[in-house]
């Protein structure tokens, strides 16, 4: 694959769902080239802590492929010989100090004051990027995509798109994501995260300086869903105990070595993020509920026309395949088309992203129009 730039798409408004409007700016990149038709592109949506770099390298020297590289490019599952790719970034995106990332949140400045929005920044869904998304597409002079598709958040964007925009996709792929983000999820790593932020004594509100942010809150925030985003053998290999190390401290202060390496790694990993648009992203991940605004998750879930494929993962704590069973069951009973694959992997919710090669061939068959069976 060629090397991949950013580009950048811009409204001067666009109403939220909350009923605010604000000006908004994000980042996108594609991969592969638009037919002159327009009928051969393909919308990814990222998962919570990425960015729209899903494939791809920067420049020659670039040593950071897209997270999805395995998928994306030349005689892959997501064939860019076949397809046009495109990927965006997300409003409030945690990696704010990425210099690749270009998206507006809390830590942009309001143009109508000057200042940082803080916590004056409305309330953001994933209906609102699926949106936003949507006028990102038209403006490439699409009308009709041939799948929709994504892990984790990007399977929230994707079911947000399933519902709302029915006929602009033949194609949608939830990949560890579902209809709804379980109660479980959202209480234990999402509003418990919200609260580690915002107990931190340097949160003032979200109106904290640069150099003087909540960095204890965000690093417990980020801990937790750390925990629950692989499964018990990743961690016992990534961080095993050593019992020559483990010596015992009279002080409480004291942790053990695998502690210490747990905790060295979640700091490394959190040096792009942000807190502000920590909060803003947990809070919209715990809100995806497809049925808001519907009598029923049924009458939501009858509202989609595209094929669907469900991907859930035997070992996810984050979304269990029951959640993607259940849509994918509720689709089939309102008259739609639903195919469930699940993949058996010792990552947990991470499998979506690092087991690729799992659904990789099953996927590529649904993008040509296969049913999954």
């Amino acid at each position: 694959m060629s090397m991949v730039k950013k580009q950048v798409f811009s409204l001067e408004r666009y109403r939220m769902e909350c009923g605010q409007e604000i000006p908004i700016t994000i980042g996108f990149e594609t991969y592969g080239q638009l037919n002159e038709i327009k009928s051969n592109a393909i919308l990814v949506c990222h998962f919570f802590s990425a960015t729209s770099h899903a494939a791809g390298k920067y420049s020659t020297n670039d040593i950071e492929t897209g997270w999805w590289d395995a998928l994306i490019g030349p005689g892959k599952a997501i064939d860019t010989d076949r397809y046009f790719v495109i990927c965006s970034d997300t409003l409030c995106n945690i990696q704010f100090k990425n210099p690749n990332v270009v998206t507006t949140g809390p830590r942009s400045i309001n143009p109508q004051t000057g200042k940082r929005y803080g916590t004056s920044f409305p309330v953001f869904t994933y209906r609102d990027m699926a949106g936003i998304q949507r006028e990102l597409v038209r403006s490439l002079g699409i009308e009709k995509l041939v799948a929709v598709l994504g892990p984790s958040a990007g399977g929230m964007q994707t079911m947000n798109w399933a519902v709302h925009y029915p006929d602009m996709m033949e194609a949608c792929a939830v990949i560890i994501s579902g209809a709804q983000t379980p109660v479980l999820t959202s209480l234990a790593y999402l509003q418990a995260a919200i609260d580690a932020i915002v107990l931190d004594p340097q949160w003032k509100d979200g109106a904290y300086n640069e150099g003087e942010e909540p960095e204890a809150g965000l690093h417990l925030a980020l801990s937790l869903m750390n925990l629950a985003a692989y499964q018990y053998k990743w961690y016992d290999d990534s961080f095993s105990r050593d019992a020559k190390r483990d010596v015992i401290s009279p002080s409480y202060q004291s942790v053990p070595p695998f502690v210490q390496k747990f905790r060295g790694a979640v700091s490394e990993r959190m040096l792009p993020y942000d807190a502000s648009h920590y909060v803003y992203t947990a809070r919209a991940a715990m809100m995806h509920d497809i049925s808001r605004g519907f009598p029923s998750l049924e009458e939501a879930l009858g509202k989609i026309r595209a094929r669907v494929l469900m991907i859930p993962c035997t070992s996810d704590l984050l979304f269990p395949p029951q959640y993607s069973r259940q849509a994918a069951d509720i689709i089939n009973r309102k008259g739609g088309r639903a195919s469930y694959y699940e993949i058996d992997s010792p990552n947990g919710h991470m499998a979506g992203v690092v087991d690729t090669h799992l659904f990789a061939e099953p996927l590529a068959a649904f993008l040509r129009g296969q049913d999954i069976t």
